[in-house]
């Protein structure tokens, strides 16, 4: 297996485990609810750039508030819940991101990172001009 498909089905394992608590305080901010939950008044449009603080970057998922700061080794990344922020404590695949233009692996608190689509799904590049390569291309 390739080091891409091992991160790629890691980081969907982390995704369909995270944040299933019942525990309503540690839903308040899961993307299940998402809708209710980004902010209105700033317009964000698919494909726009959004800021690192309003991502859980364990559910890689749009929040529109502001979240969980987690530092790791001088790093700064972002949960919605104290599950999310084991996570990206314990789990270094949940701090790594694949750019989709380059397919190399990236790590999440130093990425450009854009809304994929209504749903608040956030695509990790390694910077801008990536981004903006990966849109041009075919």
């Amino acid at each position: 297996m390739t080091l891409k498909t091992i991160l790629t089905a890691c980081t969907l394992l982390l995704f369909l485990v995270s944040c299933n608590s019942n525990s309503e305080k540690e839903n308040k901010t899961s993307t299940s609810g998402l809708s209710e939950h980004i902010d209105q008044s700033k317009s964000i449009a698919i494909g726009d750039k959004v800021p690192n603080d309003r991502v859980c970057m364990v559910n890689d998922a749009y929040i529109g508030i502001e979240q969980i700061p987690v530092p790791v080794s001088g790093k700064t990344y972002y949960g919605c819940c104290d599950m999310c922020v084991d996570k990206l404590n314990t789990i270094d695949e949940a701090r790594i991101a694949i750019d989709p233009y380059s397919g190399n692996p990236i790590d999440k608190s130093e990425a450009f990172i854009v809304l994929s689509n209504s749903k608040g799904s956030v695509t990790y590049f390694e910077s801008e001009s990536n981004y903006k390569a990966y849109t041009l291309s075919p």
